[in-house]
């Protein structure tokens, strides 16, 4: 999809050209509104500066103390249901041979265990950068 829509200000200088979907939405909020079929004009001039340089609002409220850190911690190392959980769906794989033990044939039940096994694997994955994140954060606060 490309850009197709010319975009004015209201002294009819030239912006960037936009989507079609994003002119009908910036013309329905009434952000805009149609000079033709392909230009619209914005109600109010862009806001050139967008990124925020300073960040000590975001910084200070996000303070964290050590206790808190080692808690979340705990929290993750506790947090072990989903190892239950996809130990009982495996449990429940029924057999292609009606046999309790390994069947090479069985197709879907190597593909549905393999596909719980990445399960695990991505949530263990989350779970490391979690730690290491928090392990970071622990580092900063106490000043190591």
């Amino acid at each position: 999809m490309e850009k197709t829509v010319r975009v004015i200000d209201e002294q009819g200088n030239l912006l960037e050209a936009t989507y079609p979907k994003r002119a009908k939405g910036l013309v329905k909020h009434g952000r805009a509104r149609f000079v033709d079929e392909q230009t619209i004009c914005l109600t109010c001039p862009p806001n050139r500066v967008l990124e925020e340089t300073e960040m000590s609002e975001y910084t200070e409220s996000f303070a964290i103390n050590p206790a808190e850190i080692l808690k979340r911690i705990e929290e993750i190392q506790h947090d072990n249901g989903h190892i239950y959980q996809a130990l009982a769906t495996l449990e429940k794989i029924p057999s292609n041979c009606g046999v309790e033990t390994y069947a090479p044939e069985d197709v879907a039940g190597q593909a549905k265990a393999q596909s719980i096994s990445e399960i695990v694997k991505c949530r263990e994955e989350t779970n490391q950068k979690l730690l290491d994140f928090y392990i970071s954060l622990y580092h900063d606060a106490v000043g190591k």
